[in-house]
């Protein structure tokens, strides 16, 4: 049984018609962090409470306590969830624009903690543009970091402040990978950044290159790099494991591109073993850290087992990913997904399912893919009312309107 690929049209027109159909869909999204920063509630995901715990600790002047994150939520996550609210007020790319009945107090305090950057510590220019990525807000972040006139080409490297700069540039120059590429391995491969952040800027151009499929000189290089930094890495503990980890999981994109899957396997059962090394600290950022740099990596072993039809290990990977992140759609997606290679359709129309609370755009493809379940099943009725939901909130997906018109 093979799944229909549902994906969202790309493009400024495409995401203006799923804002436009989100405000009206009645599917608002349960959790209030991205838009104004509101306490977190039980369906808060994991990159949700992360992104609360920085806004915190940043404005408490514990900025030097908080760990290495992994992963950012999607760009567009707060002008999504707020037009789920049918609140195109709180879309705006200005900070202080936030709707004063939606911005909270911790919000207010963001802001006035970010209003002068140059009274920030490096360390704290560093979270408040974390913060700011992960809001929504990357013309905010590039203000802090002093890199909106930026010329990627010839940009100094900052040994304080690399890694942050560089997760700033990706947002504010998406286009621009070649540019990108080029400078983070400048500063992978200078000796006056700190080896971990190497290690971490090396993974950046290895993984980009692999999603990509390109098997490119680059990669090879940035392999090489972080080989080299991670042997000065002189961290201690979880920070080092985690250091660890990252950069096996990211190097095993090299033997996989070149289809060597036992030493692909290799390599990521020593990235799982630097996690399980990885013990956190009884501090909630620091639990929230390990989840962080967990989910990839039961994500990639599910990927690369289904690939191998190994079923019944990636179905053993994605129930993992449902215990460490239990609210987040991407977990419920992977697992539903190996559900349907073992042949459960059921069991994957109850995956699909624990999405619907979650509101907002998650639902379409979840509702797209309960339709299809349906349809499978002979229901049509039920497959009629989930395709209808799924279109109600995004309509730009091709293969929606296959299904629809295959009924």
């Amino acid at each position: 049984m093979e799944l229909p690929k549902y994906q969202s049209v790309p493009g400024a027109q495409a995401l203006t018609e799923r804002l436009m159909s989100l405000t009206t869909a009645g599917q608002p999204a349960a959790c209030p962090v991205y838009v104004g920063l509101g306490a977190p509630v039980t369906r808060s995901t994991n990159l949700a409470l992360i992104t609360y715990g920085i806004a915190r600790h940043l404005v408490d002047g514990a900025a030097h306590l908080v760990p290495a994150f992994n992963t950012f939520p999607q760009p567009e996550r707060r002008i999504l969830d707020a037009a789920s609210w049918d609140r195109v007020d709180a879309t705006s790319s200005d900070f202080a624009a936030m709707p004063v009945d939606l911005a909270s107090e911790l919000w207010w305090l963001v802001d006035e903690a970010c209003r002068d950057p140059g009274s920030l510590t490096a360390q704290e220019r560093c979270v408040a543009s974390d913060l700011m990525l992960r809001l929504g807000y990357p013309w905010r972040a590039g203000e802090i970091l002093g890199l909106l006139d930026a010329r990627i080409a010839d940009h100094p490297v900052n040994p304080e402040t690399a890694r942050a700069e560089m997760a700033t540039l990706v947002r504010l120059h998406p286009g621009a990978y070649p540019l990108l590429e080029e400078w983070a391995l400048r500063a992978a491969s200078d000796p006056s950044v700190p080896p971990e952040t190497r290690v971490r800027l090396a993974n950046y151009v290895v993984v980009a290159n692999g999603k990509r499929g390109t098997d490119v000189p680059a990669l090879h290089r940035a392999v090489k790099l972080g080989r080299r930094a991670m042997t000065e890495v002189t961290l201690v503990g979880m920070d080092r494991h985690l250091t660890e980890h990252t950069f096996y999981r990211a190097i095993a994109y090299e033997p996989y591109l070149r289809g060597d899957i036992p030493k692909t396997m290799e390599l990521l059962d020593r990235a799982a073993a630097a996690l399980a090394r990885a013990e956190p600290a009884t501090g909630p950022l620091e639990l929230l850290s390990w989840k962080d740099h967990a989910f990839p990596m039961y994500e990639t072993r599910a990927k690369t087992l289904l690939g191998q039809g190994r079923i019944g290990e990636a179905l053993k990977a994605t129930s993992t990913l449902t215990t460490i992140s239990p609210y987040d759609h991407r977990v419920w997606e992977a697992h539903a997904k190996a559900l349907v290679a073992a042949d459960d359709l059921i069991g994957a129309i109850n995956a699909w399912k624990q999405v619907l609370p979650q509101g907002g755009l998650p639902v379409a493809p979840a509702a797209f893919y309960l339709g299809w379940a349906y349809q499978q099943l002979g229901d049509v009725g039920l497959a009629r009312e989930y395709l209808t939901l799924s279109r109600a909130i995004d309509p730009t997906p091709r293969v929606l309107a296959e299904q629809m018109a295959g009924m």
